[in-house]
């Protein structure tokens, strides 16, 4: 199955089988670990539609003192500038396709190099941390920018790791996933 076509129908099952229960596990299972412990800069995405729902992970990381950042999609050249958010979701307005975005007012930019942990967003990932986006590129490029000991983790439903998936070459892998049963360290296997 090709890229598209893979994505298309992963997409589909995500919106079919939906359940916030296993979403509050999953974010419940990061907040108790150690990689969110030990992170003081984290960036995550602000969920939408059928993505693990990030909003009772950002309240809770302001209310623990983390540095929170959040990410905006440059649509022209498909990269993504930070902004730390102070108040949730009162530094954030309805952007393209309805996701919450960072309104400029309120805009607090944050050097990549500042982050200690990336929450990266994904419709699919294989055991071994390798990651099937959303098709923008967004996150590949991103990553790219990010330093060499900043870590890298997903919030993914085990229903969506799977043993190989449609692959390129630029697509970028994480260290970490969380699941509903809990976290486990992605060691990227050579194919």
């Amino acid at each position: 199955m090709d890229k598209s076509a893979f994505r298309k129908e992963t997409l589909a099952r995500r919106k079919a089988i939906y359940c916030a229960e296993t979403d509050a596990a999953i974010v419940k299972n990061f907040l108790e670990s150690d990689l969110y412990k030990n992170a003081d800069w984290i960036m995550v995405y602000v969920s939408f539609g059928t993505e693990i729902n990030t909003h009772d992970f950002v309240k809770q990381a302001l209310a623990d003192g983390k540095h929170v950042v959040a990410p905006i999609c440059n649509l022209e050249d498909h990269t993504i500038t930070l902004s730390e958010i102070i108040n949730f979701p009162g530094d954030l307005e309805e952007g393209h396709y309805g996701i919450l975005t960072v309104r400029e007012d309120c805009m607090r930019i944050v050097d990549p190099k500042q982050l200690d942990l990336v929450m990266v967003p994904g419709c699919a990932f294989t055991k071994a941390g390798h990651r099937m986006g959303f098709g923008g590129g967004y996150y590949d490029r991103f990553l790219e920018t990010i330093n060499d000991d900043c870590i890298t983790a997903a919030l993914i439903r085990e229903d969506f790791i799977f043993d190989k998936i449609p692959m390129e070459a630029h697509d970028k892998s994480v260290d970490y996933m969380i699941t509903e049963k809990g976290l486990s360290c992605c060691p990227i296997q050579e194919d």
